[in-house]
């Protein structure tokens, strides 16, 4: 089987690289330079001598066309994209990358017949806790983005619904929450890694959003939904909402103390801006994906693999 991962050397391309290359899956990355920054982070030379590049923009339907028909591709994992800030700052660009570049996807696969697309979407979909009443946000839930960012992801799957229903191109997307781990650089809710990784390495940070919960997602459970998304027969619904689990981060800033009572941190008041309560019962039921890490073992191993990364001892988890 062969993968073409668009946006393949950012941190959740580089986890769903190493979980493919385990199966003995080829992979393509496609993306807009040969940067391994994030990809060493989590993989070994050996792994990624495995992986094919093929430079490109994802704006470009016809350099996109050319790498899946040279390629002979099966499948597509589309993660490239354009993050919350970077879209605030300029929505005419961003509408280009997050969505047409997005449709460029849809259409190629089309096109060449591929068998599955699995996409990333994204919670910032969905609005504030108010817009719902305060309740859990169901997987159906009506779209009141506060973002430049969640509008195209809302504009994203209503085309995925349409290449479905009118051409039968199997999509699945999938919303993921503020995801953490090793790579995680890019964002607004890379503050939990952020924090995190300087605990780990001894270097002062100021925490944001301390009044809010957020969805503690690690980024290996990510990778896995992705992969289990990519096997699974068709599914009823097109887009899923994925949670790893909902915990103040004040909770969290205070695990990350305990593991690491030296740590330079400030918890900063605030709030987030989104609702961050999600149902992820369809994902369950209908491809069997379920969170293997809670926030407290995802902060253990995110602390460790920074320590490592950078030849020190592991922590030691209280009892």
């Amino acid at each position: 089987m062969k993968y073409l991962i668009t946006g393949g050397f950012g941190c959740i391309g580089s986890y769903v690289i190493r979980d493919l290359l385990k199966q003995a899956a080829e992979i393509v990355v496609y993306d807009l330079t040969y940067d391994l920054t994030i990809p060493r982070m989590v993989l070994t030379d050996k792994q990624l001598d495995k992986i094919e590049f093929v430079p490109g923009d994802i704006t470009d339907a016809s350099s996109l066309m050319r790498a899946i028909k040279l390629h002979k591709v099966d499948r597509i994992i589309h993660l490239a994209s354009w993050q919350v800030p970077a879209c605030q700052s300029n929505p005419p660009q961003a509408l280009r990358v997050v969505s047409e570049a997005t449709i460029n996807v849809f259409e190629a696969a089309r096109l060449f017949d591929i068998q599955r697309v699995v996409w990333a979407s994204s919670v910032a979909v969905f609005g504030l806790p108010e817009d719902y009443g305060y309740q859990r946000i169901g997987n159906d839930a009506p779209h009141f983005p506060k973002f430049i960012y969640g509008a195209c992801k809302s504009l994203n799957e209503r085309y995925a619904q349409h290449y479905f229903d009118e051409y039968g191109l199997d999509t699945i997307g999938l919303r993921f929450t503020a995801v953490y781990g090793v790579g995680r650089t890019r964002g607004m809710s890379s503050f939990t890694t952020q924090m995190i990784e300087s605990a780990a390495l001894g270097k002062p940070y100021i925490v944001p959003f301390g009044d809010d919960k957020v969805d503690w997602q690690y980024v290996e459970d990510v990778s896995r939904s992705i992969i289990m998304s990519c096997d699974c027969p068709t599914t009823q619904t097109r887009v899923f909402n994925v949670k790893g689990g909902l915990w103040p981060v004040k909770e969290g800033f205070e695990y990350v103390k305990k593991l690491v009572p030296s740590a330079d941190l400030t918890l900063e008041p605030g709030l987030f801006g989104i609702s961050w309560d999600y149902d992820a019962t369809p994902i369950e039921e209908e491809i069997g994906f379920v969170p293997s890490y809670n926030m407290e073992q995802g902060i253990v191993r995110t602390i460790n693999l920074f320590r490592e990364l950078n030849s020190l001892d592991y922590i030691e988890v209280p009892t």
